[in-house]
Protein backbone atom coordinates (compact mmCIF):
# COMPACT_ATOMS: atom_id res chain seq x y z
CA UNK A 1 0.00 0.00 0.00
CA UNK A 2 1.57 3.17 -0.77
CA UNK A 3 -0.54 5.80 -0.51
CA UNK A 4 -3.61 5.34 2.03
CA UNK A 5 -5.49 8.54 1.26
CA UNK A 6 -8.02 9.29 4.35
CA UNK A 7 -12.24 10.20 3.57
CA UNK A 8 -13.72 12.98 5.19
CA UNK A 9 -15.37 10.25 8.18
CA UNK A 10 -11.41 8.79 8.95
CA UNK A 11 -10.23 12.92 9.01
CA UNK A 12 -13.19 13.55 11.21
CA UNK A 13 -12.22 10.47 13.40
CA UNK A 14 -8.74 11.98 14.00
CA UNK A 15 -9.56 15.52 14.84
CA UNK A 16 -11.80 14.10 17.26
CA UNK A 17 -8.77 12.57 18.42
CA UNK A 18 -9.64 9.00 17.94
CA UNK A 19 -6.10 6.46 16.98
CA UNK A 20 -6.24 4.82 14.18
CA UNK A 21 -6.48 1.39 13.60
CA UNK A 22 -3.23 -0.07 15.46
CA UNK A 23 -1.41 -1.36 12.28
CA UNK A 24 -1.81 2.43 10.80
CA UNK A 25 -0.74 4.09 13.64
CA UNK A 26 2.42 5.62 12.76
CA UNK A 27 1.61 5.57 8.79
CA UNK A 28 1.74 8.41 6.58
CA UNK A 29 -1.65 9.21 5.18
CA UNK A 30 -2.62 11.57 2.19
CA UNK A 31 -5.69 13.93 1.69
CA UNK A 32 -7.70 15.08 -1.65
CA UNK A 33 -8.81 18.85 -2.18
CA UNK A 34 -12.05 17.23 -1.81
CA UNK A 35 -11.78 16.49 1.89
CA UNK A 36 -10.12 19.22 2.74
CA UNK A 37 -13.34 21.10 1.30
CA UNK A 38 -15.72 19.26 3.52
CA UNK A 39 -13.05 20.12 6.67
CA UNK A 40 -12.95 23.77 5.65
CA UNK A 41 -16.87 23.82 4.87
CA UNK A 42 -17.13 22.16 8.80
CA UNK A 43 -15.01 24.88 10.32
CA UNK A 44 -16.92 27.90 8.46
CA UNK A 45 -20.38 26.19 9.56
CA UNK A 46 -20.01 25.26 13.13
CA UNK A 47 -16.38 25.52 13.63
CA UNK A 48 -14.61 28.02 15.64
CA UNK A 49 -11.05 28.85 16.39
CA UNK A 50 -9.92 25.61 18.02
CA UNK A 51 -11.43 23.75 15.25
CA UNK A 52 -9.97 25.57 12.42
CA UNK A 53 -6.71 24.51 14.90
CA UNK A 54 -7.37 21.07 14.42
CA UNK A 55 -8.13 21.20 10.61
CA UNK A 56 -4.82 23.35 9.89
CA UNK A 57 -2.30 21.01 11.77
CA UNK A 58 -3.88 17.90 10.20
CA UNK A 59 -3.49 19.07 6.91
CA UNK A 60 0.15 20.21 7.94
CA UNK A 61 0.58 16.05 8.83
CA UNK A 62 -0.48 14.77 5.56
CA UNK A 63 -0.02 14.92 1.70
CA UNK A 64 -2.26 16.86 -0.06
CA UNK A 65 -3.47 15.99 -3.37
CA UNK A 66 -4.92 18.25 -5.65
CA UNK A 67 -8.18 17.36 -7.80
CA UNK A 68 -7.51 18.15 -11.22
CA UNK A 69 -8.50 16.97 -14.50
CA UNK A 70 -7.60 13.45 -14.62
CA UNK A 71 -9.27 13.04 -10.96
CA UNK A 72 -12.24 14.97 -12.22
CA UNK A 73 -12.33 12.08 -15.61
CA UNK A 74 -11.78 8.80 -12.95
CA UNK A 75 -14.78 10.29 -10.66
CA UNK A 76 -16.88 10.93 -13.37
CA UNK A 77 -16.29 7.35 -13.93
CA UNK A 78 -17.01 6.60 -10.63
CA UNK A 79 -20.27 8.35 -10.56
CA UNK A 80 -21.41 6.50 -14.15
CA UNK A 81 -21.15 3.19 -12.67
CA UNK A 82 -22.72 3.56 -9.53
CA UNK A 83 -25.24 5.41 -10.78
CA UNK A 84 -25.71 2.27 -13.52
CA UNK A 85 -25.82 0.26 -10.37
CA UNK A 86 -28.18 2.18 -8.84
CA UNK A 87 -25.78 2.98 -5.89
CA UNK A 88 -25.15 6.68 -5.84
CA UNK A 89 -23.25 7.56 -2.76
CA UNK A 90 -22.66 11.27 -4.10
CA UNK A 91 -21.12 13.68 -5.33
CA UNK A 92 -18.49 14.59 -3.18
CA UNK A 93 -17.84 10.85 -2.15
CA UNK A 94 -18.05 9.87 -6.18
CA UNK A 95 -14.69 12.87 -5.94
CA UNK A 96 -12.98 11.48 -3.19
CA UNK A 97 -13.07 7.97 -4.51
CA UNK A 98 -12.35 8.06 -8.11
CA UNK A 99 -9.37 10.41 -6.39
CA UNK A 100 -8.68 7.91 -4.92
CA UNK A 101 -8.62 5.19 -7.47
CA UNK A 102 -6.85 7.82 -10.11
CA UNK A 103 -3.64 7.54 -7.69
CA UNK A 104 -4.10 3.55 -6.61
CA UNK A 105 -4.45 4.69 -3.03
CA UNK A 106 -6.41 2.62 -0.50
CA UNK A 107 -8.98 4.85 0.90
CA UNK A 108 -9.38 4.17 5.01
CA UNK A 109 -12.45 5.42 5.97
CA UNK A 110 -14.81 4.83 9.12
CA UNK A 111 -17.93 4.28 6.25
CA UNK A 112 -16.78 1.06 4.64
CA UNK A 113 -20.02 -0.50 3.62
CA UNK A 114 -21.07 3.40 1.65
CA UNK A 115 -17.06 3.09 -0.56
CA UNK A 116 -17.64 -0.51 -0.69
CA UNK A 117 -19.87 -0.27 -3.48
CA UNK A 118 -16.96 1.49 -5.59
CA UNK A 119 -15.72 -1.11 -8.11
CA UNK A 120 -12.21 -1.42 -8.07
CA UNK A 121 -11.50 0.98 -5.03
CA UNK A 122 -9.62 -0.47 -2.36
CA UNK A 123 -10.84 0.28 0.93
CA UNK A 124 -9.18 -0.12 4.56
CA UNK A 125 -11.93 -0.46 7.48
CA UNK A 126 -11.59 2.36 10.88
CA UNK A 127 -12.64 -0.47 12.45
CA UNK A 128 -10.02 -2.37 13.86
CA UNK A 129 -9.83 -5.94 13.23
CA UNK A 130 -9.82 -8.85 16.14
CA UNK A 131 -6.09 -8.81 16.02
CA UNK A 132 -6.33 -4.79 16.78
CA UNK A 133 -4.83 -4.17 13.29
CA UNK A 134 -6.89 -2.36 9.77
CA UNK A 135 -8.72 -4.20 8.24
CA UNK A 136 -9.00 -3.91 4.27
CA UNK A 137 -12.12 -4.80 3.00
Amino acid sequence: MNILMLDTSAAIEILRGQQPPTGLVNTPYAISTVVEMELWAGVFHAGGVAERKKVEALLKSATVFAFNRNEAQESAKVLAELTRMGQRIGDFDSQIAGHARFLDAALLTANERHFSRVPGLRIVSWRTSSRGGATMV
